[in-house]
């Protein structure tokens, strides 16, 4: 039988809209249900079982972040795939510390949510298939101990050269292995994870005046266009028409 999957969004075209935009089927789910808030969304996870849970950050009622720790509470273990207009880094962070799968940026690609539900699919696959067993050190709570390590070391040290050989080196772990756990458990690969990060960051120096150069050297970026470009993927925009977007506020 296909993975059952709920949709929490509160913006019906939207909502409707991811519905219709994958053959979920294809790649063993299907949609078992729609909500328009995290509240609606609660209420049907109280009666019934959910595989997976798309869901929007910001909504009415009770937002996202809000219906994860509700469930998380509850002991509700729903995959969790967040999706949001927002490269904000305090939500991705706290997502994470909830154990959600993907943290997707809006508009929504295509490729890269079909991306997310294979790697669901395979964890789901494997949890079928594997007998019960204790939890490993690493498995206790979400994210593990060395995916919160290795966010606390980003959040302290953004601006400067990083790597995961880097943090490896810092942290005492091997370089291909804190890679591979970071990405298994986090659902982005560290450069993705610390783009992210930086963007975050730079989106606040810019609003608040800060020059796009200067920004771009401060959040840990030598390459000015590059910057740039790992920005607008980010916002949606240049940098420069971010800043000008605050000045007449």
């Amino acid at each position: 039988m296909p993975y059952r999957v709920l949709i929490a969004e509160d913006e019906t075209v939207i909502r409707n809209g991811l519905a219709a935009l994958i053959p979920w089927e294809k790649y063993g789910f299907s949609i078992a249900a729609l909500a328009e808030n995290g509240y609606r969304a609660l209420e049907m996870m109280e009666n019934r079982r959910f595989d997976l849970v798309i869901t929007d950050v910001r909504m009415p009622r009770t937002d996202g972040l809000e219906m994860l720790r509700s469930m998380r509470e509850k002991n509700i273990t729903s995959e969790v795939i967040i999706l949001s207009g927002y490269a904000n880094f305090d939500y991705a962070r706290k997502a994470m510390e909830y154990g959600v799968r993907n943290y997707l940026l809006k508009p929504v690609d295509t490729g890269e949510l079909i991306g997310c539900l294979q790697a669901v699919r395979s964890e789901l696959d494997r949890r079928e298939a594997a007998p019960p067993e204790e939890p490993s050190v690493e498995q206790q709570g979400p994210g593990g101990e060395l995916c919160r390590r290795v966010t606390d070391y980003v959040a302290v040290h953004y601006g400067e050269e990083l790597s995961v050989r880097m943090i490896a080196d810092a942290l005492h772990y091997n370089e291909v292995y804190l890679g591979r756990q970071f990405q298994k458990e986090i659902g982005l690969t560290f450069r993705d994870y610390l783009n992210t990060v930086r963007a975050a960051k730079a989106a606040k120096l810019l609003a608040a005046g800060g020059l796009v150069s200067n920004t771009a050297q401060k959040v840990g970026y030598k390459d000015l266009n590059y910057f740039c470009r790992v920005f607008k993927n980010a916002y949606g925009v240049t940098p420069s028409a971010y800043r000008k977007s605050f000045e007449n506020r």
